[in-house]
């Protein structure tokens, strides 16, 4: 599936005064937005909070809907998938790696401001809903399929269904905390236990999937 993209409306600037007053208006959006949503971030609070004016900012984004478009088109496309997936390494030590990552970026705060962000206004921004869904979940579990891939043909796991063991692993990652998170407020796992996690899924994982007898 090729990557979403959004209609977003936009003059760039071209100097770098220009670029620091846009970054400002961003920065400051983004922070309203997640704090208290779109609805609740006005445009003058945005202009209060960035120190910009209101020609500046409509030079760059002509409405209140754009500028929450290149917002959250900013934030997702700045997100990592996670740790390299680099099939010569060791397999235990790489899938363990990135499920840490993983675990780092998804349950931080910020990311599931985010999360909860696109969910409250999906009805609103449906194509937002679905850049995120694209660039950021189906992203990363495709890039592990096709390592997970790599490592059938390389004899190391027997995987008959590549895409599906991605699901298997990405859900025993995140299906506790993800939906724990859904309901109560909390702050993030320790990295003490995103590792523990990380390491005790990968042996799971790994049992049901080695290559050889079992």
């Amino acid at each position: 599936m090729s990557s979403v993209s959004l209609a977003i409306h936009r003059l760039e600037p071209q100097s770098a005064r220009g670029r620091a007053r846009l970054a400002k208006i961003l920065d400051a959006a983004t922070q309203l937005f997640l704090e208290v949503g779109y609805e609740q971030a006005s445009i003058d609070a945005i202009l209060v909070q960035s120190g910009g004016s209101k020609s500046t900012l409509y030079a760059y984004f002509p409405t209140k809907q754009d500028l929450f478009r290149s917002v959250i088109d900013t934030v997702v496309d700045n997100n990592d998938v996670g740790a390299a997936l680099d099939v010569r390494s060791n397999a235990r030590v790489v899938l363990t790696e990135f499920a840490v990552s993983r675990q780092r970026i998804v349950l931080a705060p910020r990311h599931r401001a985010v999360v909860r962000l696109v969910i409250a206004e999906r009805d609103r921004f449906p194509d937002l809903a679905a850049m995120y869904w694209e660039r950021g979940p189906q992203k990363s579990q495709r890039l592990l399929a096709t390592y997970l891939e790599a490592l059938k043909h390389r004899e190391i796991l027997a995987i008959d269904d590549a895409e599906e063991a991605a699901e298997f692993f990405v859900g025993m990652l995140f299906q506790r905390w993800l939906r724990q998170s859904l309901y109560v407020s909390q702050p993030p796992p320790s990295e003490a236990a995103l590792r523990a996690r990380a390491e005790r899924v990968v042996a799971r994982f790994w049992a049901a999937y080695r290559h050889g007898p079992h």
